[in-house]
């Protein structure tokens, strides 16, 4: 049953979202296809145009990412197909993990997009080198592996979205707990969530600075080490974790408390 669960929450989510992916790659590769050939003020228009587009599309990627899977949880669960959602015979714990699993799945694939057009757009044979030496530099400063070091960003980021859009699920079970004002405090809560837990990351960071001087010394100097920089990373990837498990928890056992359709 979790399948189709999942089925139908990601055909639902990726509806608008696989046409802002690919009028991404399309303009992503016009832009590129413009930018190849001897420049002209047409060409020069055109491309400047292009340009803008694509950064339009991969910020809507990404809003619509998030607002698409917020909009599927309160529509499957408290508005209109709720009923039907309640009826099904599957616990409300496979419910949530199918919309979870749909955050996780929606926000990679979009990522994936947002990296392939920046790509497109951005990587030529001058510029590609110019990437790799600079990886290369900062991996060695790091003292890892290039591999190593990309692996460590893109996970750094992806923890750091995927946390902003769980505490907005949070904030719309706990906003629709409520009987009037359901979205407005759902936001309010969401946002202020997603606040007070980035403070006590700040103080989790400052409290592991206090046994460890190279952390610190983010807070008290300008040029930091790469140890520093490391192991902020890693407490960074380590903590939005732990946020994220809770957030799952605590979600799951709200929702299975009861939840107000209307």
């Amino acid at each position: 049953m979790l399948k189709k669960l999942l089925k139908y929450d990601l055909k639902w989510c990726y509806k608008p979202l696989i046409v802002f992916y690919i009028l991404a790659i399309f303009f992503s590769i016009i832009t590129r296809a413009v930018e190849s050939v001897h420049q002209t003020l047409i060409l020069l228009i055109i491309d400047k145009i292009c340009s803008g587009i694509v950064i339009a599309m991969l910020i809507n990627i990404l809003i619509n990412c998030f607002m698409r899977n917020w909009a599927r949880f309160i529509k499957n669960v408290y508005k209109d197909e709720s009923y039907l959602t309640h009826t099904l015979p599957v616990s409300k714990n496979k419910i949530f993990l199918s919309k979870i699993l749909t955050a996780i799945i929606t926000l990679l694939t979009s990522f994936i997009v947002i990296i392939t057009c920046l790509a497109i757009v951005c990587l030529n044979e001058n510029s590609w080198q110019e990437l790799k030496n600079s990886l290369e530099q900062s991996a060695i400063f790091f003292n890892s592996s290039v591999f190593s070091l990309i692996v460590v960003l893109v996970i750094t980021i992806f923890f750091e979205f995927l946390f902003m859009l769980i505490s907005g699920i949070l904030g719309i079970i706990i906003g629709h707990k409520s009987n009037n004002l359901k979205t407005i405090k759902s936001i309010i809560i969401g946002f202020g969530i997603y606040m007070i837990l980035s403070a006590i990351s700040l103080s989790v960071l400052y409290i592991a600075g206090m046994l460890n001087s190279e952390i610190m010394s983010i807070f008290n100097n300008i040029e930091v080490s790469s140890n520093a920089v490391k192991s902020t990373m890693m407490v960074g990837i380590f903590v939005y974790a732990i946020y994220i498990f809770m957030a799952y928890l605590v979600s799951n056992k709200l929702l299975n408390k009861g939840v107000n359709v209307y």
